[in-house]
């Protein structure tokens, strides 16, 4: 069974209402959402995890790969991730919104991270001016987050 068809099930298990994390396990790879409120159509959660050990030996090199592709399959987020910086002495592949979603009072976007020593990592933040960023709830609708995991899965082969 795939992580998404797991995933689906949980989320359906869990029905609609407040804060809950999924957590599920198929084979070496281990899914977790933090949500934060959830309906038949819709969820909001601050955090998306996909945890491999396959990425235990991931080179800088591969992590850039791993960036690319999922910028390519990511594209039905509200904004374009872009990959914006790769580390190589720590191993860890940056991506955000390019460019983020802007308003009078600040800036939101995606940041998405794959670390060598196995994960994936997607959560929301906001920077309003004169403050430090925030971490905020993403809201998309139960088939983006359900594609999500499903392509967090697919770029790890």
């Amino acid at each position: 069974m795939t992580l998404r068809m797991q995933f689906e099930h949980e989320l359906n298990q869990l029905g609609t209402g407040g804060a809950a994390t999924v957590d599920i396990t198929t084979g070496s790879r281990r899914l977790t959402c933090d949500l934060v409120e959830r309906n038949s159509l819709a969820v909001a959660f601050q955090t998306l995890r996909v945890a491999t050990p396959e990425l235990a030996g991931a080179t800088s090199d591969s992590l850039e790969r791993m960036a690319k592709s999922l910028s390519d399959r990511l594209t039905y987020l509200m904004e374009p991730i872009r990959p914006i910086e790769i580390d190589a002495d720590a191993c860890v592949a940056q991506l955000r919104s390019s460019p983020p979603q802007r308003d009078d009072d600040g800036r939101s976007y995606y940041e998405l991270t794959v670390r060598r020593g196995g994960e994936i990592s997607l959560a929301r933040y906001r920077k309003e001016p004169g403050t430090v960023r925030q971490q905020i709830a993403a809201t998309v609708t139960r088939e983006v987050l359900l594609r999500l995991a499903d392509d967090f899965e697919a770029v790890l082969g």
